[in-house]
């Protein structure tokens, strides 16, 4: 009797102990997908606001909403291709190809929830310049948005992985919800990296703060949604 107890004891503990290797290497694959993927989102953003936008006017913002609409996308590849490879040990009956097209599906849409506001306020503002100049927002407005805006992404993020999920895990429905946690602490580290962009043009500050904002970015995300995940995969797993 005292050997059974001590072999359900030990199972209990094994099963209690919180996996952080698991943690740790989900946020590291996401800072370097976000620094791949939103870094390059980031430098071709600064890029074209400095080429594209100021010498085609109103069609450029649109222009420049398209072509980050597509980096976005790819941000969400390379994301995917990342959060895979962590991925592939504790779920191994999951595709790449699936997790990945979720992935980038998500961003995809994200992005392009995302332009819009920022493409309407662009067309406004050049119109409007002439006639008065635009009311500057508070730092604290301009953080408190983002977090809504993380907020309100984060979910359309993590809904197609959790058409992915639910078939691996149980009470999957909460990676919904971690996205939406974890994407409101990590758009406001985006919108401190955009507003830290140097003076001057294109150059090697620009690439800096794009990979510094990626994987701070990155790694704040992946820090909250890994929580999720590990609670996941080790509390309710459906075995194959």
């Amino acid at each position: 009797m005292s050997e059974i107890i001590a072999q359900q004891s030990g199972h209990h503990g094994a099963q209690a102990r919180w996996d952080w290797n698991l943690w740790f290497r989900w946020v590291l694959a996401n800072a370097i997908g976000e620094v791949v993927g939103l870094g390059t989102a980031a430098v071709v953003g600064v890029g074209l606001a400095w080429t594209i936008e100021k010498t085609m006017g109103a069609f450029g913002s649109l222009a420049m909403a398209g072509v980050m609409i597509l980096v976005g996308t790819l941000e969400g590849i390379v994301v995917g291709i990342a959060q895979w490879l962590v991925l592939r040990r504790p779920i191994q009956n999951m595709s790449w190809r699936v997790w990945v097209l979720a992935t980038a599906i998500g961003a995809f849409v994200a992005w392009t929830l995302g332009m819009i506001p920022s493409t309407l306020m662009a067309t406004n503002t050049a119109a409007a310049a002439a006639a008065a100049p635009p009311p500057e927002m508070s730092d604290v407005v301009m953080y408190g948005l983002a977090a809504l805006m993380g907020a309100v992404l984060g979910p359309i993020l993590g809904l197609p992985q959790w058409l992915v999920l639910r078939r691996h895990v149980q009470k999957a429905g909460w990676w919904v919800l971690a996205n939406a946690a974890a994407w409101a602490l990590g758009m406001p580290v985006v919108f401190v990296g955009a507003s830290s962009v140097p003076p001057g043009g294109f150059g090697l500050g620009v690439v800096v703060v794009g990979i510094v904002t990626g994987a701070s970015a990155g790694a704040v995300v992946g820090a909250v949604h890994g929580l999720a995940l590990v609670w996941l995969l080790q509390s309710h797993h459906v075995e194959a």
